[in-house]
């Protein structure tokens, strides 16, 4: 090492030279790379979606969602499956296991149970099951909004043209139109003359899909060139379907369609309504690239929505601008992170010259910029991880340089030459530094191998903390030592007479502290004891903190049965009546959705039902907002606002949050296909009701509509020449109406419909008196071959696992429990009521977060024991020796005590990026002491014996100063961050919290335990040498 440093130190012109090439290279990448909010993770999620218009949710689960688990059931590689059965619509919700097979086998293997399962599948779908990746891709980068006091065929039209040039917007991939319906031709059946006529529907059909084709007859050669002839039938027109010939006979006996339907030009049934600001909307969700830029591809589309040419009355709204998150996590981390260097910056001043001061804060932008070249080499993009990653090690990057200047002042002040003292003063300290690097790396390592979502979220921080160690180790021993050999040397050290007194009042203490060591160590067990036990009883545990992301969501149900305009009713009345709860300069905008209230970051889906919507309150981003408005306050008030409105099922009112949880903190399968599983479910509703710390409860179970059941006289049936395809048909038609053909136009596809007039349509004296025709053109009534019966249906049938299940979900109040105690009295409370003995068939099963936080707290727990194991290693190879690394791994744990005490005292929840800050601390902690130690040990080899402890507190009292700089600049450099003095981010303050509490209780144990625990092991050496 030390030839390599002098190589370096003889040439400062090579040095300068790479200096000025990394920050030049370095500040053109970091303009260049990608930013992101969140690292594209795979979510290791897979949605199956089939649409069959016209169903009811029963009919989904047997003739859909069955058959496709049943296959799904065969698939290595998934950890569990959901579906969701509802009207027109099944939706299966995989969970894959990563570790069990490779994510492609996986998704062959599902594509392949799916192309299984479609030939089982009813042959009238018109599109086969939608395979979809739920990741962070999904979630659209902005969402613009047409809107107006317009015509809705306008909106339409502006909406096609505007989502035609978004497509085209560079870094855009998909725009999708919410709120967009397609045109539909009703044709409305006189019911009465076709049964006169002896018309029956299946003969409207044949009819109509016969005319309208397009095809091709080949091509035929002639003398000049070839000619391709092309048999025209299908429509030119939508309302050219109005003289399809039903039948014909002889001239003037021919019967069109008109003559048995009227016709009306409308658009589909709504399936998704999209609201802005009171208004209808057309809107329109694009997301972009995958190897695309957040920040530059909104901008882009921010750009293209002000050239846009709009018609009088029509406007665009941009909302869920997905880089205003970014903006704000850069502006809020890249001005604590400034705070943090100008505070470590005077930090240094004050304790060494002023030019040593201001190369060892230099190696921190440069670290960062050489670290960014390596970053973007390996796909690290510029997200929230590897930005913590910054921040959290921005204070450690300046020890090591603390350690060689400091050391490199040392010998100048002895009289060495500053040339030589450069060398020297690294190279002396090198093995130290080197391995004090190393052990953070190896604390930070283990979190490269996470599992499960969390894991791949959390995969950016360790990755990027290690290019930044190894970065700074480069700069620390090979550059820093030639910028220190060309600074003048200095006649004389200013007084600091503080610092002098503090340094003259340690030799004193820690002198009396190891006359009396066992005294000293006994107090230290007992504070340990006390804080741990404080700790224990205090420190609420919450996988992850509430993240403030400046939207809230009101997801709405209305009672069963309630219309789509009823529900469109009752959402305009709530978009007035929310605004009164945020300040209106701090209010982008309220957007609606209605026919479903998926609030799912990702683009998971609860389903669709009229009588729901969800409401969201777009919210200025946190440090941008003009008073005291905290989304969280916001959503207590409308909470108790809620609470007391009348005419709704639910109102559920909740932040929205981009964490990786799976689930609610409260989640019960109650899985059987008896009846009993509602009779449980409502029971164990009730036991959360009751308990003090849950603060809502609900179930998946969501009542339906009423179903008509038919009765079918089979053998009647057969006898008036009807088949059951027959009554299908005609019910489908008298209810919701039948889609039989299509039209491709130029601009889109036009549905053609077959219904009865709307005064008739889904009624049940419609069905009773409806006439179905027969193959031999003879009218039978309905009620002459079935009888009906009504009972009540449900909305939406969910499975797990194939079985179907109703699903108890709870929140809980974290201020008065924490997930696990909850969950553990409720498994208690479940152990007691012996419902396995009352109901064989039933199976219960805990999952959401309380499953999530048992898996990652099991990875946290392996990932922490690796840690040590790996330092411990480390340490060995070392010091060649097992009873002095053991000294250092005794110091970790009162080392923790300054973060119990820190989450105690300021009654903070301890989650998974809390621990995730410990065990990255673990690697800090060990550096202070393994450089004091290595020092103890030089001055042991130096006198060739035992040290006394006059000795030992010289050596002390000699690394005080290096040591309390780097605890302090290490603080000093999270500090900003940790309370968010330039701005709060609450996802990563925990850990940014645990690490700078840690270094400035570990900084303590490391200048006084330490030397206690070196003197009891040179004790216990002595005593086992005697003997």
């Amino acid at each position: 090492m030390p030839q390599l440093t002098r190589w370096f130190v003889d040439r400062p012109l090579v040095v300068t030279i790479i200096m000025v090439m990394v920050f030049a290279m370095g500040f053109l990448t970091i303009a260049d790379m990608r930013y992101e909010y969140n690292p594209a993770v795979d979510m290791g999620v897979v949605n199956i979606t089939t649409i069959k218009a016209g169903s009811g949710p029963e009919e989904i689960e047997l003739a859909i969602t069955l058959p496709l688990e049943e296959e799904l059931l065969e698939v290595e590689g998934i950890k569990k499956i959901y579906s969701n059965s509802m009207e027109n619509l099944s939706v299966i919700t995989i969970n894959l296991d990563l570790d069990a097979a490779e994510k492609q086998e996986i998704m062959r293997d599902i594509q392949q149970a799916v192309d299984r399962a479609f030939a089982r599948l009813p042959q009238d779908l018109l599109e086969k099951p939608m395979i979809e990746e739920l990741s962070t891709l999904v979630t659209p980068v902005m969402e613009v909004h047409v809107t107006g006091d317009v015509p809705e065929a306008l909106l339409r039209d502006v909406a096609r043209n505007v989502a035609d040039g978004l497509r085209e917007v560079d870094g855009i991939a998909s725009v999708e139109k919410r709120g967009y319906r397609r045109p539909e031709v009703r044709i409305m059946l006189d019911s009465p003359k076709l049964s006169r006529l002896g018309i029956s529907h299946e003969e409207i059909i044949t009819a109509i899909r016969a005319r309208n084709r397009r095809d091709s007859g080949g091509a035929v050669d002639s003398f000049i060139t070839e000619k391709n002839i092309i048999a025209i039938g299908q429509f030119r027109d939508p309302r050219e379907i109005e003289t399809v010939v039903l039948r014909s006979g002889a001239p003037g006996n021919t019967v069109l369609l008109r003559d048995v339907a009227t016709f009306v030009s409308d658009y589909e049934n709504w399936d998704i309504q999209t609201r802005v600001n009171g208004r209808l909307s057309i809107a329109l969700q694009a997301r972009k690239k995958t190897l695309a830029d957040e920040l530059h591809t909104a901008a882009n589309v921010r750009a293209f929505v002000d050239t846009v040419s709009l018609p009088q009355g029509v406007q665009l709204v941009m909302v869920a601008d997905i880089s205003r998150l970014t903006v704000n996590m850069l502006d809020v981390l890249g001005g604590n992170a400034l705070l943090g260097l100008v505070s470590v910056l005077l930090l240094l001043c004050y304790f060494l010259q002023v030019r040593f001061a201001l190369w060892v804060t230099l190696g921190i932008p440069f670290a960062v910029c050489l670290a960014f070249l390596l970053m973007a080499s390996i796909d690290v993009t510029i997200n929230a991880m590897s930005l913590t990653a910054i921040i959290l090690i921005m204070g450690v990057l300046v020890d090591d340089a603390v350690v060689v200047s400091e050391n490199t002042q040392r010998l100048r002040s002895a009289g060495m030459d500053r040339k030589e003292a450069s060398i020297q003063g690294a190279a002396q300290v090198s093995q130290p530094v080197i391995f004090s690097a190393l052990t953070t790396m190896l604390a930070f390592a283990p979190l490269l191998f996470l599992g499960g979502i969390s894991g791949e979220f959390m995969w950016f921080l360790p990755a990027s903390v290690i290019i930044l160690l190894c970065v700074s180790l480069f700069e620390s021993l090979c550059l820093l030592p030639s910028h220190l050999a060309g600074v003048p040397m200095r006649a004389k050290d200013p007084a600091r007479p503080t610092f002098d007194r503090l340094h003259a009042s340690y030799h004193r203490t820690i002198t009396v502290w190891l006359q009396h060591r066992y005294r000293t160590l006994v107090v230290f067990l007992i504070m340990f004891i006390a804080v741990m036990t404080l700790g224990a009883l205090t420190i609420k545990f919450s996988l992850f903190p509430d993240i403030d992301i400046d939207t809230v969501h009101v997801k709405v149900e209305l009672p069963v049965g309630s219309r789509f305009d009823e529900t469109v009713a009752k959402v305009s009345q709530l978009e007035k009546d929310l605004r009164q709860f945020v300040v209106a300069e701090d209010l982008l905008a309220i957007t609606s959705q209605i026919g479903h209230h998926d609030t799912d970051f990702y683009g998971a889906t609860e389903g669709r039902n009229h009588a729901w919507a969800l409401v969201a309150l777009q919210l200025e981003p946190l440090g941008r907002r003009s008073g005291n408005t905290n989304t969280y306050d916001v959503v207590s008030k409308i909470q108790d606002w809620a609470a007391q409105q009348s005419g709704f099922k639910s109102l559920v009112v909740q932040a929205q949050t981009d964490v990786p949880v799976a689930g609610k903190p409260i989640q019960v399968e109650v899985i059987s296909s008896g009846d009993e599983r509602y009779d449980v479910a409502d029971r164990i509703g009730d036991f959360l009701r009751g308990h003090t710390a849950v603060t809502s409860t609900w179930t998946s179970s969501n009542p339906g509509k009423d179903v008509i059941e038919l009765e079918v006289n089979h053998a009647l049936l057969k006898a008036r020449g009807l088949t059951m395809e027959h009554l299908i048909t005609a019910m489908r038609i008298a209810v919701d109406g039948l889609v039989v053909d299509e039209l491709q136009t130029l601009d889109e596809r036009v549905s053609y419909r077959l219904q009865l007039p709307l005064a008739a349509a889904g009624k049940l004296q419609t069905l009773e008196n409806l006439a179905v025709v027969n193959d031999y053109g003879q009218a039978i009534y309905l009620n002459a071959v079935a009888n009906f019966s009504l009972h009540p249906g449900e909305a939406d049938i969910k499975h797990y696992l194939g079985k179907r299940t109703v699903t108890v979900y709870g929140e809980i109040d974290t201020d008065q429990t924490s997930v696990q105690q909850v969950n553990t009295e409720l498994a208690q409370w479940i152990a007691l009521q012996r419902w396995n003995e009352t109901y064989p068939r039933l199976r219960l099963n805990q999952g959401g977060e309380m499953e999530e936080q048992s898996e990652a707290l099991g990875d946290l727990g392996t990932a922490a024991f690796i840690c040590l194991l790996s330092i411990f290693a480390v340490l060995v190879i070392l010091f060649n020796s097992l009873s002095q690394p053991l000294l250092i791994m005794l110091c970790i744990p009162f080392g923790l005590v300054g973060v119990v005490l820190c989450y105690s005292l300021q009654g903070l929840s301890l989650g998974m990026m809390a621990i995730t800050g410990v065990i990255g601390l673990i690697g800090v902690l060990v550096n202070d002491s393994l450089i004091l130690l290595h020092t103890i040990n030089e001055e042991r080899r130096e006198r060739g014996g035992p040290l006394s402890v006059t000795e030992v507190a010289g050596v002390a009292h000699r690394r005080f100063r290096p040591i309390l700089i780097t605890s302090v600049t290490t603080a000093v450099g999270l500090f900003p961050t940790a309370y968010g003095i330039m701005g709060e981010n609450s996802y990563i303050t925990p850990m940014v919290m645990s690490m700078a509490w840690g270094v400035v209780f570990g900084g303590l144990v490391s200048l006084v335990l330490l030397p206690v625990l070196y003197m009891v092991e040179q004790d216990i050496r002595a005593k086992l040498s005697r003997a």
